[in-house]
C-alpha cells in the first residue's frame, strides 16, 4: 500500500484516495429518495476526486500538451464531449447544469486517472488489485444476507447505485477481469488475487446476468489471442466446452427470461432514432417508451443510447472512440497493461449491448465498463509520445 502514496504530494494523495473511493463507494454508498447517487457521495466526490483531479489537470500542462493532445483518442474524446454540451442546447432539461455537471465529473475520472497513474501506470495496477480486494469485500457482505433469505428464483444485487442485478454483476465481472488479468507481484498477492475471485465470481453467479457471463466467456474464449500462456489456452477450451454443454444438455439455454425483451427495445430505440438522426434528443434528455407493458427509460445499448441523445455525429464519435481504446490494447498486447486493456474492453463491448448505457453520465458501474479502459488507453498512448531520454516527474 505505501507504493501508492511513495513520492507524491498531499493533493495527489488526495486524488488516489478519490479514485478508490469513486470505485467503492458506488458499492457501499446508499442511495438517496431523489438522487442515486446520493447527495452525500457526491459531495465527497468533489472533495475528494473532482478538485483534485482539476488541479491535478491545471498543474500537468506539458503533461496534456506532450503526451495527451498528440493521441487521436484524446482529440476525439474532446470532441464528443464539446458535442455532448452542444446538444444541450436543444435537450429541452430544467437544469441544465447538472448534465455539464456529469460531463464533467466522467471527464475528470478518466483525466484524474491518466495523471494520477503517469508516468508508467504501475500505481494504477496496484490501485486496481487493491479495489479488487475490497470489492470481494463487498461482494462477500451482499451474499451473506442473500443466502439467508434465498428464494428460488432470487437474483442478488447490493445497495444505492448498485441495487440492480445487471449493474451490480457488471461491477463485480469487471473487478475479476482485471484481477484475473493483472500479474500478482509476488506470492502474498497472488494468493489475495485468487481468494478475490471467489466472492467476486461466486456474485456473479448468483445474480443470474447473463450479459456478464457472456462478457466474461468471450475474454476466456479471446484471451488466447493476447496471453500465449498455457492456461489461457486451457482455460479456453474449458470455456468453450462448457457452452457447449450448456447449449447441448439445457432444454432452456437462455433461461426463463429468455431474451428479456432485448430486441424489442433495440427496435423501439432504432425508431427513435428514426426520429431524430442528426441531432438526437439532446445530452441527458429524459424520453421513455412502453414494450410489452413495461416502461423503459433507456436503450440498454451503450451505441443506440448514443444516437438517441446525441444523434449520428455524437454515435460515429462513439464508435470511433471505442474502436481506438480497442486499438491501442491491441498494440500493447505484448505488454501486461495492453493485455489488461485489451480483456476490459473485450467484457465491456459485451456488457455494453444489453446493460448500463449511460455514456456521460454520474458516478455508476459504466465508468468501469468505459472511461477506466479509457484512462489506461491514454496512459498507453502516452509512451508513443514521451521521450525516454526525459521522462516526466511524477509530479
Amino acid at each position: 500500500m505505501r507504493q501508492l502514496w511513495a513520492g507524491q504530494t498531499p493533493a495527489h494523495r488526495l486524488l488516489g484516495a478519490g479514485l478508490v473511493w469513486v470505485m467503492l463507494g458506488m458499492l457501499v454508498m446508499p442511495a438517496g429518495v431523489s438522487l442515486n447517487p446520493s447527495r452525500a457521495f457526491q459531495l465527497s466526490l468533489v472533495l475528494l476526486l473532482y478538485l483534485p483531479a482539476l488541479w491535478a489537470i491545471a498543474t500537468h500542462g506539458r503533461l496534456i500538451r506532450q503526451q495527451l493532445w498528440p493521441q487521436r483518442s484524446f482529440r476525439v474524446f474532446l470532441l464528443l464531449l464539446g458535442w455532448a454540451l452542444v446538444s444541450l442546447g436543444w435537450a429541452g432539461l430544467k437544469r441544465p447544469s447538472e448534465e455539464v455537471g456529469r460531463v464533467l465529473s466522467a471527464a475528470l475520472f478518466a483525466l484524474g486517472w491518466f495523471v494520477w497513474a503517469a508516468p508508467d501506470g504501475r500505481r494504477g495496477l496496484l490501485l486496481l488489485r487493491c479495489v479488487g480486494i475490497g470489492m470481494a469485500l463487498c461482494a462477500l457482505a451482499f451474499v451473506g444476507p442473500f443466502l439467508l433469505h434465498y428464494h428460488a428464483g432470487d437474483r442478488i444485487d447490493g445497495e444505492g447505485v448498485v441495487a440492480n442485478a445487471n449493474y451490480a454483476a457488471a461491477a463485480m465481472g469487471v473487478a475479476s477481469v482485471w484481477m484475473l488479468q493483472l500479474p500478482p507481484p509476488s506470492r502474498g498477492w497472488n494468493i489475495a488475487r485468487w481468494l478475490a475471485l471467489l466472492p467476486l465470481l461466486g456474485f456473479v453467479a448468483m445474480s443470474d446476468t447473463r450479459s456478464v457471463w457472456l462478457g466474461l466467456g468471450t475474454c476466456m474464449v479471446l484471451a488466447p489471442l493476447w496471453n500465449r500462456r498455457r492456461a489461457a489456452r486451457v482455460l479456453a477450451l474449458l470455456t468453450v466446452l462448457g457452452a457447449l454443454a450448456l447449449l447441448l444438455l439445457s432444454s432452456d439455454p437462455l433461461g426463463a427470461r429468455g431474451l428479456s425483451l432485448r430486441p424489442q427495445i433495440f427496435e423501439h430505440a432504432l425508431g427513435m432514432i428514426r426520429a431524430h438522426p442528426w441531432l438526437g434528443l439532446g445530452q441527458g434528455a429524459p424520453f421513455r417508451f412502453a414494450v410489452a407493458g413495461e416502461q423503459f427509460t433507456h436503450s440498454h445499448n451503450l451505441f443506440t443510447q448514443a444516437a438517441i441523445e446525441l444523434g449520428l455525429p455524437g454515435l460515429l464519435l462513439t464508435l470511433i472512440l471505442w474502436l481506438l481504446i480497442g486499438w491501442q490494447g491491441w498494440r500493447w498486447r505484448g505488454h501486461a497493461q495492453g493485455r489488461l486493456l485489451l480483456s476490459l474492453w473485450v467484457f465491456a463491448s459485451v456488457v455494453l449491448q444489453f446493460d448500463m448505457p449511460q455514456l456521460l453520465d454520474s458516478p455508476r458501474p459504466g465508468w468501469l465498463l468505459i472511461w477506466l479502459p479509457f484512462a489506461l488507453a491514454l496512459g498507453l498512448g502516452a509512451r508513443d509520445c514521451r521521450d525516454p531520454a526525459q521522462p516526466l516527474p511524477l509530479h
